[in-house]
């Protein structure tokens, strides 16, 4: 009992946090104050000096043991030496206290928030959770530190601090990403958005193989579109991806400039400035040793041992003569309940689980035919639609060629096809008078023999 609650938990968060919330995200319900008082006041000043004082770092945090920390986070960091001043730039933060917040979050409609933060409570925090964070300073001009320092001011007025979350297009890390790259311009970078042969569904699958069901409960929810090639671009959703992508980056405008100290920087290997001239861990990373790993029944499991039983049921069906109607009457509904979540997903505002082809396995349409199908069954006779759900079962297979499906629902389909195929077969016979006919004719045959031997 205590497995099934778990699953159903982990189920119920990934459906209300959906790839879920897959960025660590903090409540702003509370009273934070979003100060970056040293840095604005200085912004506005006509003498640009200070700014050497000022670093701006992208931080990338470690994933967690929570479903939801599963794939990490990203902020940034403003440091400022001279004036002692060290905050968190987060554009994680929401409120479970908004109305109707998980409905809101299934269909795409969930704001968030930017947050700034002393930089200590930042580290406090993770630290307490075990999660490492790695800090990369970024090489930044006088006038581009004063152009995001800016713009930061500006994102953090309460009329600009909230936006519309999206899980891939518009997170805590693309927040970031562009808050530096469209203030040093994409142009003065060696970036090119070029095709990365992966998947939204694959790169969330890295992360989440040690838990099946969550990972069930991302497939169950995502579509067709999230198996689609990415462009470097969207690859760069998840914070370890954007901060290997930074590592890689080169300054076009700086080459040759003697604007580097020194003259002498980290080059990429086109000869480029790197955008990153530092790299090193605010929290290092813990031995995984010890990590618990997720262990117990998994989805698969679940499906073979759904197929045996199903396959033990009609045997004993087909074998004893019976007409077991309640069994089919219970998987329509048992699959077309789960098939309204799936339905709703057609109205979300996430584009990557609008067209879900599990909607034929496990489908809503189902349960207005229920009631059609067993009053026809029960009498022997086959209802149209039950045969037209054996149609929809084999072309739900067949559609797997452009999309994955989650673990264990191919089995699931196949059982409930070949359960189709011999109910819909004994109803025909029975219509017919053919059982009747072929079971006499056998044991006429088999008396026949007696009597010769």
């Amino acid at each position: 009992m205590k497995r099934f609650k778990h699953i159903f938990g982990v189920i119920l968060a990934v459906i209300s946090t959906n790839l879920t919330s897959k960025m660590i995200a903090q409540d702003f319900s509370g009273n934070y104050t979003s100060d970056i008082s040293v840095q604005n006041s200085r912004a506005f000043e006509n003498a640009t000096n200070w700014l050497d004082s000022v670093d701006i770092s992208l931080l990338t945090c470690g994933p967690g043991q929570e479903v939801w920390s599963y794939y990490g986070h990203t902020a940034l960091r403003i440091q400022d030496k001279v004036h002692d001043s060290d905050v968190a730039v987060n554009w994680g933060m929401f409120s479970f206290k908004q109305p109707f917040f998980v409905l809101r979050f299934v269909f795409g409609l969930t704001d968030y928030q930017i947050g700034i933060f002393p930089m200590s409570d930042f580290i406090a925090e993770y630290s307490a959770e075990g999660r490492w964070v790695r800090q990369q300073r970024l090489q930044l001009s006088r006038q581009e530190k004063l152009k995001i320092l800016r713009a930061i001011e500006e994102n953090a007025k309460p009329e600009n601090r909230t936006y519309r979350y999206n899980f891939f297009y518009d997170n805590c890390t693309t927040r970031a990403r562009e808050m530096i790259l469209t203030n040093i311009g994409y142009s003065n970078t060696n970036f090119k958005d070029n095709n990365v042969r992966t998947s939204y569904r694959e790169e969330i699958h890295k992360l989440n193989e040690q838990d099946h069901w969550a990972r069930f409960g991302n497939d169950l929810l995502l579509g067709v579109y999230a198996d689609s090639d990415l462009e470097r671009r969207n690859w760069e959703f998840l914070p370890d991806n954007l901060s290997k992508d930074f590592a890689t980056e080169g300054r076009k405008d700086f080459v040759n400039e003697s604007s580097v100290e020194d003259g002498v920087s980290p080059v990429t290997s086109n000869g480029f400035i790197t955008l990153v001239d530092s790299t090193f861990y605010v929290i290092p990373p813990v031995s995984q040793e010890n990590v618990e790993q997720a262990s117990g029944i998994t989805p698969q499991e679940v499906a073979i041992g759904f197929a045996l039983v199903i396959a033990v049921l009609t045997i004993l069906e087909i074998y004893r003569k019976k007409n077991l109607w309640w069994l089919d009457t219970t998987l329509l509904v048992l699959t077309g309940l789960p098939g309204l979540i799936l339905l709703a997903m057609v109205f979300s505002q996430h584009p990557t689980v609008q067209l879900n082809f599990q909607i034929l396995i496990l489908n809503p349409l189902n349960l207005i035919f229920v009631w059609k199908v067993t009053k026809k069954m029960r009498r022997g006779k086959q209802y149209w639609y039950f045969e037209l759900y054996g149609w929809l079962l084999l072309l739900s297979l067949f559609l797997q060629i452009w999309q994955t499906y989650a673990e264990g629902m191919s089995i699931l389909a196949c059982t409930l096809l070949i359960r189709n195929g011999i109910k819909s077969t004994m109803l025909e016979l029975n219509s017919y008078g053919l059982h009747k006919y072929v079971h006499n004719k056998f044991y006429r045959n088999k008396r026949k023999q007696e009597i010769t031997k």
